[in-house]
């Protein structure tokens, strides 16, 4: 048993050390701008908050009308990917002033939406066009705008570097201990690589992360709550990146884009978080409030 898990760890430690190297150093640049735009938080946060998930939409719904994967595009993209784009900022916008704001915000967009699908023909293709766009504003509008709203809360800064980091704790450990020990797969319809040791691995280091964020911070939730809240995060956080893999095997695409070295494109990195911020920001309204 112990010969099989060193050889697998040697073997992974062989396996394309280029990719490991371009995760680390999009890590090493991208970290400390995250760090600081949670930090400052007002506008330069959500100003980062709307060209991070602006970048995103764009991703995803180039994917989901087949312009397909590549380089990240601001032109000559499909016509709903700016439609999409313009609701995603609305949306982002509206956060910043308030859930009250979010909240009419995000019908309306749904009803821009419908209304620029019935324009584009008869019900069946009009229908065939909206429900992507839906898709989109669901998933970046409806899910990813809550980083604007659990910034704004008392303890919004130490809540989102909790959910923000949380989920790449998660997302690492799972990558590491898949690419190490990785055997029985999760989900080869949604996503070959995945496998039930990192998945493990993810959830049980990903809780620890949690926990120790939680400290770092000086959050200081009660350990009874952080026990609770820990694998809560971790497991959401795997859900997270299962979905965009189901958006992704669903436009038959295999990362968003090529915008960061070593993780594909913005979508690739938004996944778990697009999950674990709104669980941490109902968590504190909810449990903690």
């Amino acid at each position: 048993m112990r010969a099989t898990i060193l050889t697998r760890l040697r073997t992974a430690g062989a396996r394309r050390p280029d990719g490991l190297l371009a995760r680390t150093l999009s890590a090493l640049v991208g970290v400390p701008v995250i760090l600081a735009l949670v930090h400052l938080g007002g506008v330069a946060y959500a100003l980062g908050a709307a060209a991070i998930l602006g970048a995103g939409s764009l991703e995803l719904t180039g994917a989901l009308y087949g312009a397909g994967r590549g380089p990240l595009r601001l032109w000559g993209q499909p016509a709903p990917a700016y439609l999409s784009l313009a609701l995603v900022w609305l949306l982002v916008a509206a956060a910043y002033h308030g859930a009250d704001w979010w909240g009419g915000a995000l019908a309306l967009s749904l009803a821009l939406a419908f209304l620029w699908a019935l324009r584009q023909g008869r019900p069946p293709e009009a229908l065939s066009l909206w429900l992507p766009l839906v898709a989109a504003l669901a998933y970046l509008g409806l899910l990813g705008t809550h980083l604007v709203l659990l910034r704004r809360l008392p303890d919004g800064r130490d809540l989102t570097l909790l959910a923000v980091f949380g989920a790449f704790a998660t997302d690492t450990a799972a990558y590491m201990v898949g690419r190490a020990l990785g055997r029985r797969r999760l989900a080869p319809h949604l996503s070959p690589g995945k496998t039930w040791e990192g998945t493990l691995g993810g959830l049980l280091l990903g809780s620890l992360g949690v926990v120790l964020i939680n400290w770092a911070t000086g959050l200081r939730l009660p350990p009874a709550e952080v026990a609770a809240l820990a694998p809560l995060l971790a497991l959401s956080a795997i859900l997270g990146d299962l979905c965009e893999s189901f958006l992704k095997r669903g436009a038959s695409v295999k990362d968003a884009s090529a915008a960061i070295p070593g993780h594909g494109g913005f979508l690739d990195r938004l996944d778990s978080v697009l999950f674990t911020v709104p669980l941490v920001y109902y968590w504190s309204l909810w449990v903690s409030g």
